[in-house]
């Protein structure tokens, strides 16, 4: 196993062993004009992506292709519209049945219904 030497930092071994990163839509940069158009034309993102992954072998996501456009065509995103309102539903009215005449004066049971205990 290649051990690091000690005289080197850590900036040093990355750019010798880590990847090279690429800036962002590198990809996508050569092609600008073609979405634009594209979109122009009111294809989709979906549709744009398989357009460029059949025709230029270019491999990436609709994600990718939305933010691009977004970013660097500069499109603006779509608003959306908000919920209509549901229209309240008449309220249905049930007939409430007749309250029971109070009786007034203290409520004292009837002993002939009370059941004996059992001894």
């Amino acid at each position: 196993m290649n051990f690091p030497k000690p005289t080197e930092t850590a900036a040093q071994l990355i750019a010798q062993y880590g990847p090279k990163r690429t800036g962002p839509y590198v990809k996508l940069r050569p092609h600008a004009e073609f979405v634009r158009e594209l979109r122009h034309n009111r294809a989709s993102y979906d549709t744009i992506v398989a357009i460029l992954r059949e025709r230029h072998g270019i491999d990436i996501s609709d994600t990718t292709v939305r933010q691009f456009c977004r970013d660097v065509l500069k499109e603006p995103p779509l608003k959306r519209r908000g919920r209509r309102p549901v229209p309240p539903a008449p309220p249905t009215i049930s007939p409430r049945p007749a309250p029971k005449p109070q009786l007034d004066g203290p409520q004292i049971a009837e002993v002939e219904f009370l059941d004996e205990p059992d001894p």
